[in-house]
């Protein structure tokens, strides 16, 4: 593996105070070892035990994928997907839409159940599934962000909701956040079809944070402000700044959720980890730098974040704030990954290496090793908002990873099954 050395992202990391700056030498840099470093191939099974990658919308014409790592695209033989006919070498568009389908495994059948305009090439619409019969995702319909719930069995939207879905709990919850505030300082996940927010309405924070929707009910109640957020342990440079969540993560049995509070000094971005019991706020982590986390069980997050100065990977228990490193993990020294948990599983991903290769493993958390998967090849025009990152996650039932690639040119929501590996 061309893997980054300490010292070049030591030196990524002191160029992250002049973002600009960074781009243009990280782009040129990446350029260079992508010629110096290319692979004869464009992908390599690892693991003798996987015997394919699978693509299961490869029939349609349009680039299909899922979006993010902390939802399960299939779900009893059904797998959802976007697929999209404008490139996604592009930036989202508000004047093009992106579809939203579905396939029978059973019958290899798709359909098209909706479209929104609403998406980015990270996240998708935030497509999800809130049961076997019903998914949830965005639109932007009569100049505002909504959610629309679709029902397999009735073949039609039952409900549209006045707000945009982040992260739900069943049939029971979703939570909500701004995307119009997300645009305005991270676009890689906020939504182009409304105007950037003035300066007046970014430094709103009574009435903006995260929102509790009850689905059967359609009530909705602002559940923490931007302000009591910020008023978390509070510190004084955060008058100086702009803030937004993000990232909203609710634990398996919907009593409490983490999130991402991102404050930006100019162009110098920081970060908080933030849990909730949905009564109070609790600072998880608080050291500048959170990265990617999932719930491991209802008690346990997992993530790479900085800990007493080190970016790692770390296990928190949420009762008593214990914080554990994760040695092999950090050692493979790749930097941040996306974790997604089944059981005693881990998968993980890597961003692209020097000869442009992304790297797919799984970490055994009882055994404690690590297997390496796949690794998979992203051009270097899939850059900045157009990028692909793998997005790792299980299926419900441990056998089948999905993840999003553009190792055959365009991106395509994959497919390899692990349960030879994973025994579950």
């Amino acid at each position: 593996m061309a893997k980054f050395s300490t010292k070049e992202r030591f030196i990524a990391s002191i160029l992250s105070s002049t973002p600009r700056i960074k781009k243009i030498i990280k782009r040129l840099y990446i350029h260079i070892n992508a010629l110096i470093y290319k692979k004869s191939y464009n992908f390599r099974i690892i693991d003798n035990r996987i015997t394919e990658i699978k693509h299961p919308f490869d029939a349609m014409c349009e680039e299909s994928f899922f979006g993010y790592y902390d939802k399960d695209p299939n779900i009893n033989n059904k797998i959802i997907s976007h697929l999209s006919s404008y490139s996604t070498l592009k930036k989202p568009s508000p004047q093009n839409s992106i579809k939203i389908a579905i396939k029978n495994e059973m019958t290899d059948e798709i359909n098209i159940i909706g479209e929104t305009f609403s998406y980015t090439w990270q996240q998708g619409a935030r497509c999800q599934w809130i049961d076997d019969n019903m998914i949830m995702y965005n639109v932007f319909e009569n100049g505002k962000y909504l959610s629309k719930v679709y029902s397999l069995i009735k073949k039609k939207i039952i409900k549209t909701f006045e707000f945009p879905v982040q992260d739900s709990y069943r049939n029971s919850y979703f939570l909500s956040l701004n995307y119009q505030r997300i645009m305005n300082l991270r676009p890689d996940y906020g939504y182009r079809n409304l105007p950037l927010l003035n300066e007046i309405e970014m430094k709103d924070y009574d009435n903006d944070g995260i929102w509790k929707i009850y689905f059967e009910t359609s009530k909705a109640e602002l559940l923490f402000s931007l302000k009591d957020i910020i008023e978390c342990d509070y510190r004084d440079i955060y008058k100086s700044c702009n803030h937004k969540v993000n990232h909203i993560m609710i634990n398996n049995d919907g009593t409490a959720f983490i999130f991402i509070h991102r404050y930006y000094l100019g162009k110098q971005r920081f970060d908080r980890l933030i849990y909730s019991d949905f009564k109070s706020l609790k600072v998880i982590s608080n050291n500048n730098m959170v990265s990617h986390c999932c719930w491991i069980d209802d008690q346990t997050i997992f993530g790479y974040f900085r800990h007493n100065n080190k970016d790692g990977y770390y296990y928190c228990d949420i009762n008593t704030g214990k914080i554990s490193p994760c040695e092999k993990m950090t050692n493979l020294k790749i930097g941040d990954g996306h974790p997604s948990c089944c059981k005693n599983w881990i998968v993980f991903d890597s961003y692209p290496d020097k000869s442009r290769m992304q790297h797919l493993f799984l970490y055994n958390i009882k055994d404690d090793y690590v297997l390496p998967l796949l690794e998979l090849y992203q051009n270097v025009n899939f850059w900045g908002e157009c990028r692909c990152d793998l997005h790792p996650r299980f299926s419900n039932n441990g056998k089948l990873i999905f993840f999003d690639s553009v190792y055959c040119g365009r991106r395509q929501l994959c497919c390899i099954d692990v349960s030879s590996i994973t025994k579950l």
